[in-house]
Parts: structure tokens; C-alpha cells; sequence
């Protein structure tokens, strides 16, 4: 994978199949520059220092639309289960076989003081509330999955969590939906509508007006859930 370095950022040259321009991703994770797949390495850098002026623009414009705070692991600091409020705590006491994760009342404890020293505690930490977020959103998934997909009158095949980085949710035409586990922080309403979202597109697999119509039958107040995403999506995402 292409870098390039402006200023303090690092941008990824993703090439693409798009014709004579140029676009700019700005995300929490990434900053990347989508380019036409034909351009040379030389003519990329080229271009991009003679857009740099507007490039860092555009950089700074959307990092500052980002949440100022965001959700992050640090000890004692606020995240969400399903919308409600946790603490994440760190114990450096409890002695345990390993690093392991688990809620306590309104806690997230986060065990750190192992039989055995690892070579990357801060990443294993991360690794293993992953895994309970993904746990938790499987756990309240299934009875809701199966519920919704009954109502709408469709039988997904295969349920999976995953790691996206700028979508809640995928439906594919051989019937597999797949989740960000990032929803497992959402309040339990707005779970629901990305759900009844995703079984909707094994109906339409588009976002006609007979797909939102459908949308709409099943899950009337949608547009507030849309509205929560809008406003707190990029600090889940960010996470």
C-alpha cells in the first residue's frame, strides 16, 4: 500500500477504477486519497503537492467535525453497552492466569496483572474488549435478529459480527448480514433499526423509495434512529 506524508498526516493512495479525478477520505482510523488506477507513482506525488494547500483544508475541515471526545480506554474513562453508561477500570491487582475482560456491575474490568508478561498489553486490552463487545451485540442479535427477520418475512442465512470502519451493517443477495460490533455501544432502539435495515435489503437491495417504504412498516420511527447514527457515529467509529 501507497503512503504519503503531509505535514503530520499519513494519507493511503488507494487506486480505484474512477476517471480523471481525484477524491479525499477522511475517517477516524485513515485518511485516504482515492486516485485513478493509471496514474504513475511520480504523477500521485506530483498532484498531491500541488493540491497540498487544499488537501490539509479539506484534512483539518472534516478532522474538526470529529467528536472532541472520544471513547477511548483509559482508566476510569465513560464508554456504552447498548446505550447505557459504563466506566472502564483497569485492575492491576487481581492476579489471573491472563489479561481478561469482564463487566462488574457498571464497570468494564479490564484484569491486567497476569502470570506472565506480555509483549503488548495495551493491544491484547483492546483485543479482548473487542471480543466482549462482540459477545454482547451477538447475545442481544440473535433473539431480535430472529424476530424482526419473521416479521419482515425473510430468513437470512448467516449472521456475522465484523470490524467495519464506516458501516454499521452489510446484506448480501445469497442472504448473510453482517454487524459492526461497534453497535453493541448503541442504545438497544437504534440496534434494532440497523437490523430491520439490513433484513429490508433481502427484500430490495437498494435504498429505492419501495426499500424505505418497507423500512418505514416495520420500524416507524426510523428517522430519529438515522439521527442518533449521524450524531454519535463518528465517535463509535473513532473507538
Amino acid at each position: 500500500m501507497q503512503t504519503l506524508q503531509l505535514d503530520t498526516e499519513t494519507i493511503e493512495v488507494v487506486k480505484t477504477t474512477r476517471r480523471g479525478s481525484i477524491a479525499l477520505k477522511v475517517e477516524p482510523h485513515r485518511i485516504a486519497l482515492m486516485v485513478p488506477r493509471q496514474l504513475s507513482e511520480t504523477t500521485i506525488v506530483s498532484l498531491v503537492e500541488k493540491e497540498r494547500d487544499w488537501l490539509l483544508q479539506q484534512i483539518r475541515k472534516h478532522q474538526a467535525a470529529m467528536p472532541a471526545q472520544r471513547l477511548r480506554l483509559k482508566d476510569d474513562h465513560e464508554l456504552w453497552l447498548l446505550g447505557e453508561i459504563i466506566r472502564f477500570k483497569e485492575d492491576h491487582h487481581t492476579p489471573v492466569n491472563t489479561l481478561s475482560v469482564a463487566l462488574d456491575g457498571a464497570h468494564l474490568m479490564a484484569y491486567m496483572n497476569t502470570a506472565r508478561a506480555l509483549k503488548d498489553p495495551q493491544a491484547t486490552q483492546r483485543k479482548k474488549v473487542v471480543q466482549f463487545f462482540s459477545e454482547q451485540l451477538h447475545t442481544y442479535l440473535a433473539p431480535r435478529l430472529q424476530l424482526f427477520a419473521e416479521q419482515i418475512g425473510v430468513q437470512p442465512t448467516e449472521v456475522t459480527i465484523r470490524n467495519y470502519k464506516s458501516r454499521w451493517g452489510s446484506c448480501y443477495s445469497d442472504g448473510r448480514v453482517q454487524f459492526n460490533w461497534r453497535l453493541a455501544m448503541a442504545p438497544k432502539d437504534v440496534v434494532d433499526y440497523v437490523i430491520q435495515h439490513e433484513l429490508c435489503h433481502l427484500i430490495h437491495p437498494n435504498h429505492s423509495a419501495d426499500y424505505w417504504a418497507l423500512v418505514a412498516r416495520h420500524c416507524p420511527d426510523y428517522a430519529q434512529h438515522k439521527q442518533w447514527l449521524k450524531a454519535n457515529g463518528l465517535a463509535l467509529m473513532a473507538f
